[in-house]
Order: structure tokens, then sequence, then C-alpha cells
């Protein structure tokens, strides 16, 4: 196979020093392919995904070192991955530590998403198989179940979904999903319900008078039928407003 320049950095790579994209464009793996993180895909992603991935992290990095690294005490660590919320501030931080040798010159990367942002939080287990040294006396295969949780984010430039490993398996993860449930109000409690409930109604009667208005040929279909999503959104996801406000507030200063 013909050499190809790297449509990053310009410079001329072999067959083994490419990475071919969705597009049909290539990078250097020895250095443009380690800009981004592990968990984006790289094969099915196109040059301007890769473009606006790589911006998600220097800018996360740069509000992570921010915001973040000086609530260290305050921050949350949902399943004890390297998942970080800050709260106060409505953000969340998928952060990935990365060494030059074995352990030494630590650094490390962040993509920071508004907690507003967060539509998606499910439990996926990833088995991996490998295969052993016959001769050295090992079984042919071993198996090692990864538990995670995977993220996914609306309106999101660059890395809009990503996994996460937890410590341990389902129970680990109930505890995950009852902390977003429990922040965005959605988390059928005897503490919450109520607001559970009262979402739900809101949706049922703004769904009917968009309903009503159609019928009776009102003006005013489209707002209803705005309230009506609304309503219906905030039912399924919960209200989100206080959580956009904090964010807003704390990236203007960013």
């Amino acid at each position: 196979m013909a050499k190809q320049n790297c449509a990053l950095c310009g410079v001329e790579v072999g067959l083994i020093g490419q990475q071919k994209l969705a597009d049909g464009n290539y990078i250097c793996r020895k250095t443009c392919a380690k800009r981004v993180m592990r968990d984006f895909d790289l094969i099915g992603a196109t040059l301007y995904s890769v473009k606006e991935h790589i911006k998600q992290i220097e800018d996360g990095t740069r509000i992570y070192e921010k915001l973040f690294v000086p609530r260290k005490k305050s921050l949350k660590r949902p399943g004890s991955g390297m998942v970080f919320v800050a709260e106060d501030i409505g953000l969340l931080a998928k952060v990935e530590v990365r060494y030059k040798i074995f352990f030494f010159g630590k650094s490390s990367l962040a993509c920071v998403y508004r907690l507003a942002d967060l539509y998606g939080y499910e439990f996926e287990q990833e088995v991996k198989v490998a295969v052993g040294n016959v001769a050295a006396g090992q079984k042919t295969s071993q198996t090692k179940t990864i538990n995670q949780v995977h993220y996914y984010f609306w309106d999101t430039a660059g890395m809009s979904d990503f996994l996460d490993k937890i410590s341990s398996g389902i129970k680990s993860y109930k505890k995950v999903e009852k902390y977003y449930n429990t922040l965005f109000g959605i988390q059928k409690t005897l503490g919450n319900i109520g607001n559970t409930w009262k979402n739900q109604i809101s949706a049922i009667k703004a769904a009917g008078g968009a309903v009503k208005a159609a019928v009776t040929g009102s003006n005013d279909l489209e707002a209803r039928a705005g309230d009506a999503a609304g309503a219906m959104e905030r039912a399924q996801y919960g209200d989100r407003t206080e959580w956009k406000a904090k964010a807003d507030a704390a990236l203007r200063g960013v």
C-alpha cells in the first residue's frame, strides 16, 4: 500500500504507521492518533470528529485543571471509575491518566461535560479472552469480565459517549444509577416519588392540551406542543434547569 500523509500534521507514514478513518483520511499512529482518548473510536471517526475531539480534550483538560482540581475533596466519583462529578458547578469530567515510562511522568487528559446533557447511563459487561502459554503449562484461554457504565450525552461535539470501568458488577452499577437518578429527580423512591409523579401528570396534561388545541384549531398549538414535549422530557429525564444554570455560570468564567 502506498504511503499516506497524515491529515493532521502532514507527516508521511507507511502502512504500519497509519490509521485510516471512516471518511478515507489517514492520521499517523505515532503522534496524532495518541492525541485522542482510548475510548474514542478512530475506525468509525471522520477527520472532522477527530478534530472536534482533540479540541474537546484541550478545552476539557484546561477546565478540569481550573475547576475540578481545586475541588478535589468535594468531587463525587460514581462507581469508583475515572468519572468525577462537581455537583456545585453542574459539570462531569471523564479523566484519562497517562504515563511516559511505566509509572513515571504522570499526566491527565480530561473531557468535561455538562451534567444537564447526560441522558443515558447503562450497565455493560465486556468479556476478554486471553490465550495462555501452553508450553508453560497455562490454560489455553482465560476470560476476564470487565464491568462498565456506558455514558451518553446530548449535543456534544467530539466524544459524545464513553465507557467507564466500575469496581464490581450490577450492584455497583445500581449505586451509580441511583446517584444520577436522584440528582435529576427521576428516582422512584419514597423521598422523591412525588416529584416524579407531578412531572408525569404535567406531561399528560400538556399532551392533552396539545391534542385539544389541534381539534379546536387553536392558534397556540405550537406553544402547547412545545409544553407537551418539555413535560414528557422532564418526566423521563428529570428537570435539568438547575444543572444547566450551574454549568453555564461556571463555564462563563473559563
